[in-house]
């Protein structure tokens, strides 16, 4: 009856409106590590139609712990740069970017991939799982499991192309790259910014894009600039915002969700660059909320991966056999009784 009379008083009590419940940040997400060579998981359950018998050999670090931009160093020179592979939350599937430059109209066009992991490779039971498990395996080579799984450029034939800008016209000097910020928490939407300038002169403007995975969609969000323009021209001194550089960086997903997006922005001209914010918007209700006027690191999600390979382990030296261990009676001799490069007979 006690029970009864507690839980009645604690359901009218969450009725009554109350003070908001502060949310902590997410802590660090930390780097997810396989075991070391040869070490049986101990809960690993052996099964021949299991593909988690094989090692993955792939260490998994937070792709979002800090704003990144793409390396397009002698861009002139390579023609084409592909960014890292940007692994969804589950590992079932990675982004990446290219960004080309076509010397005669000394143009920069960019365009985002999407690609399956594909499973790992079976190797053939020669023996039943509980003799194969008192054995330890022989390493594969890291580096090409992970290279034919993650590499983009042994990926090419199943890659899908998601979204381009560029390639619309041809204008010269144009500049237009695209990055990967973050996957969402469940992994369904893809946050990523467009860049627009003109060569060697600077930023124009950026944008804003997200693809939905579910319908197969990507989305651009134009309004975020509009509105972070309209609150300036009400609310500061800046005239003619219209005719400056702007530069939107999207900081990535909330926390544990799929709607919140976090965003900087400035607006500069040659002179001088202003802070406009942080804001948050809300891409399932399309609303634009001003969080800090002054510079501030919110609290921002990591959900998606950056896959390396781990490095192999040494291999140890295998025994020679009988014929390669009997050496030739006249040979060199390097000891320390005897002279370099002396020619001794060994007995």
């Amino acid at each position: 009856m006690a029970i009864l009379v507690l839980a009645l008083s604690w359901v009218e009590a969450a009725k009554k409106p109350g003070v908001p419940i502060q949310v902590t940040p997410s802590p660090a997400v930390a780097p997810e590590t396989l075991p070391v060579y040869g070490v049986p998981a101990s809960n690993a359950l052996l099964s021949v139609d299991s593909p988690s018998n094989i090692p993955d050999y792939v260490r998994y670090e937070p792709y979002n712990t800090f704003p990144r931009e793409l390396d397009l160093w002698n861009l002139e020179g390579r023609r084409l740069i592909q960014s890292p592979p940007v692994v969804t939350p589950d590992k079932s599937a990675f982004v990446y970017t290219e960004v080309m430059f076509t010397p005669d109209d000394r143009q920069t066009f960019s365009k985002l991939y999407w690609v399956p992991v594909t499973p790992l490779p079976q190797r053939p039971l020669e023996r039943l799982p509980s003799e194969a498990a008192q054995e330890k395996p022989a390493p594969p080579v890291a580096f090409e499991t992970y290279a034919a799984r993650f590499d983009p450029r042994k990926t090419t034939r199943i890659r899908k192309a998601i979204a381009d800008v560029g390639f619309q016209r041809v204008n010269r000097f144009d500049f237009r790259t695209l990055t990967v910020v973050d996957w969402s928490y469940t992994g369904n939407r893809l946050l990523f910014k467009e860049r627009s300038g003109t060569l060697h002169l600077g930023v124009r403007t950026s944008n804003i894009l997200i693809y939905d995975q579910a319908r197969g969609t990507v989305t651009i969000y134009p309004e975020v600039q509009r509105i972070i323009q309209h609150y300036w021209a009400q609310h500061g001194n800046l005239p003619h915002l219209e005719k400056l550089s702007w530069d939107i960086q999207p900081l990535g997903w909330e926390p544990n969700s799929d709607e919140g997006v976090l965003l900087k922005a400035w607006a500069y001209d040659l002179k001088e660059k202003r802070f406009l914010g942080v804001w948050r918007y809300d891409v399932s209700s399309e609303r634009t909320q001003l969080l800090s006027l002054t510079d501030m690191a919110p609290a921002v999600a990591a959900n998606g991966w950056l896959p390396a390979p781990v490095p192999a382990p040494p291999q140890a030296e295998q025994k020679k056999s009988l014929k390669e261990r009997i050496r030739h009676p006249f040979s060199y001799d390097n000891s320390a009784s005897s002279p370099p490069n002396a020619l001794t007979p060994k007995r």
